[in-house]
């Protein structure tokens, strides 16, 4: 019994520095939880960012170079293509008479309202506008063709007539005196 009694006094003997002193155990205990909770948040965003450079590659120089070429010719193909379009809806004829501009008004809407034509001393002014609405967009073209007479063209005297899908404007040629 001697023996057991030697036991729970040293058992009694044993006590923690920290249960002396409370506040010591407090500042310990918040430090380690902040130290994981830094640590567990620097992993994860560690994670996140090289999953996020993973996709953000850069682009080498040469590799670059060809992005912009195969741009810059997908562009002048559409440049090209825009101005055989545009010389396909006006044509100039010439008779012995007179000058006759053909617009083709399918590019307007079927509309000669859409279809301007003015004159300012010997230069003629063709302006078009077409609008075109989808469900998404809406596209608007615009076109303007100049023309520069001689002093034999009589523009006051021109004419406008609708035919089918064509606009016709009759410009007479001959001296302004001659009428």
């Amino acid at each position: 019994m001697e023996e057991n009694q030697n036991n729970q006094e040293i058992r009694t003997e044993r006590q923690y520095t920290c249960d002396k002193h409370p506040f010591w155990k407090a500042l310990l205990c918040g430090l380690m939880l902040f130290a994981g909770a830094f640590c567990a948040s620097y992993v994860l965003t560690d994670w996140h960012m090289k999953s996020l450079m993973s996709y953000m590659r850069p682009i080498p120089p040469h590799r670059m170079d060809r992005m912009l070429e195969r741009d810059i010719k997908r562009f002048e193909k559409e440049e090209r293509n825009i101005a055989r379009q545009s010389a396909n809806v006006i044509h100039l004829e010439q008779n012995k008479d007179a000058y006759k501009i053909i617009i083709d008004l399918r590019a307007f809407d079927n509309n000669e309202n859409n279809v301007q034509v003015s004159s300012n001393g010997n230069i003629l002014t063709i302006n078009g506008r077409s609008i075109r609405k989808s469900k998404n967009n809406e596209q608007i073209s615009e076109f303007q063709q100049n023309y520069m007479f001689g002093d034999n063209v009589r523009l006051k005297d021109l004419t406008k007539s609708a035919e089918g899908n064509y606009y016709i404007i009759t410009i007479p040629i001959g001296d302004k005196d001659n009428d």
